[in-house]
């Protein structure tokens, strides 16, 4: 049996472990906090040095933990010997903020503007250093049931930061997983993997969208004006880039469950507004 040890237990996680065992694996999660455990899935307390150093060191793994507040990776601090032992597959979850301007893809070199870029890139090197054959996935805004721009629009809040030209990058949760999980049943090796949908939709254009659907008020414009808001939002709306995956379209060929940004906005908002 196949067995996949995924480090942490947040949001994406939780789809990753769910389908890693409809797939037939065995699936261990590494977490600070063993809270609602889910059925057939194996816990370890990150500070059970032991079990956990023999996992990383013996099975499929994914990190899925970003950098702490001192801009290092918690992971890598503790269990780096156990990774660099590891000849299984090893899969490092980073972002597309480590690129820089304009289009880019899986050959593009790196060129980070703002702070949390530039401490993607550095974790993605050390888990490279400590482990070569890491294969790092570069993935943009990730969005799925209870995270997407619906849900603060549905709250009371119709305002949305709009940006002239600026296109945000996206990959629905649901196809982060199977691709994630299609790179390891393939058992590829590519270094570097895009992951995004490719598809160049405006948020404005999409709760349009999905508001004049469901006979919604539209959204209300707010212009970015970037004295008026944080450096995290700087990092995002600053930097306009289009992120293309060579490896996805020519190598994968994996055929996405959410092609359609609006589409898939509209689904999760009815299935939203059907639980209330």
């Amino acid at each position: 049996m196949m067995k996949l040890t995924i480090i942490g237990n947040g949001y994406t996680a939780q789809f990753l472990a769910k389908d890693a065992l409809s797939y037939g694996y065995e699936v261990s999660i590494i977490t600070r906090n063993i809270s609602n455990p889910k059925k057939n899935i194996h816990y370890l307390n990150f500070f059970d040095s032991n079990n956990v150093e023999k996992k990383l060191t013996n099975e499929n793994i994914i990190s899925t933990v970003p950098f702490n507040e001192k801009g290092l990776d918690p992971v890598l601090k503790k269990y780096r010997k156990s990774i660099s032992l590891n000849n299984n597959i090893v899969i490092y979850f980073s972002a597309t903020s480590v690129y820089g301007n304009g289009i880019v893809d899986e050959s593009s070199i790196p060129l980070p503007k703002y702070k949390r870029g530039l401490t993607r890139l550095s974790c993605e090197k050390e888990w490279v250093k400590a482990n070569p054959q890491t294969s790092i996935f570069r993935i943009s805004g990730i969005y799925g049931p209870d995270r997407h721009p619906m849900i603060k629009y549905i709250q009371g809040d119709n305002t949305i930061v709009v940006k002239e030209d600026y296109i945000s990058n996206r990959i629905h949760v649901e196809d982060l997983s199977s691709l994630t999980l299609q790179y390891i049943k393939n058992n590829y090796t590519d270094k570097i993997l895009n992951i995004s949908d490719q598809k160049k939709v405006s948020s404005y254009d999409a709760i349009k969208f999905v508001c004049n659907e469901l006979n919604l008020i539209e959204p209300k414009i707010v212009r970015y004006d970037p004295k008026k808001v944080s450096e995290m939002l700087k990092s995002f709306y600053e930097v306009n880039r289009t992120v293309k995956s060579n490896i996805i379209n020519h190598k994968i060929s994996y055929k996405f469950k959410y092609p359609n940004y609006k589409l898939a906005l509209l689904g999760l908002t009815k299935s939203l507004l059907d639980s209330d």
